[in-house]
């Protein structure tokens, strides 16, 4: 018995890194297209091609720097600097999002769009503890920058 769980546990890292090795990861030059997500609100959000800043959080600590530089914000200050915020919660434990992380986040005054599954934003480059900022100029990656600092993040996007 000891024995099929190892090869059980290999089989599903094997496949697990198949699966993240056949995605290929933005860079700047390359077109951006994001799948249709519901917010934490369950309200249903497409990528705006109006949008300029698009802005993801994909760990506790790049949400936490996320939420200190968009406090006082509210959708309208958002939309009208051409902002877009992801959250890629994919990693998270079902009852803790449930429960815990998504209460939380409807207690804030803008949008977040939130990717529960992993291979929805996979496509999208992230550093571990640091929030994935990218400018977008006609529907194009054209500037990538992370960074785990809530001012940097804030002069960077609402100017």
């Amino acid at each position: 018995m000891h024995l099929l769980k190892k090869i059980a546990v290999f089989s599903i890292l094997l496949l697990t890194f198949a699966v993240s090795a056949n995605v290929k990861v933005l860079s700047v030059g390359d077109s951006i297209k994001l799948p249709n997500l519901n917010d934490q609100f369950d309200n249903p959000h497409s990528f705006k091609t109006s949008t300029q800043w698009l802005v993801l959080a994909h760990d506790m600590d790049s949400s936490r720097v996320t939420r200190d530089a968009f406090a006082g914000q509210t959708n309208e200050t958002l939309q009208q600097a051409n902002i877009q915020y992801y959250a890629d919660i994919s990693g998270m434990p079902g009852l803790i999002s449930s429960y815990i992380a998504i209460p939380k986040m409807q207690k804030q005054k803008y949008n977040i769009v939130l990717a529960k599954e992993d291979d929805e934003l996979a496509f999208l480059p992230s550093e571990d503890d640091k929030v994935s900022i990218f400018k977008i100029e006609n529907g194009k990656i054209v500037e990538f920058i992370t960074t785990d600092n809530a001012e940097v993040l804030k002069k960077t996007i609402l100017k």
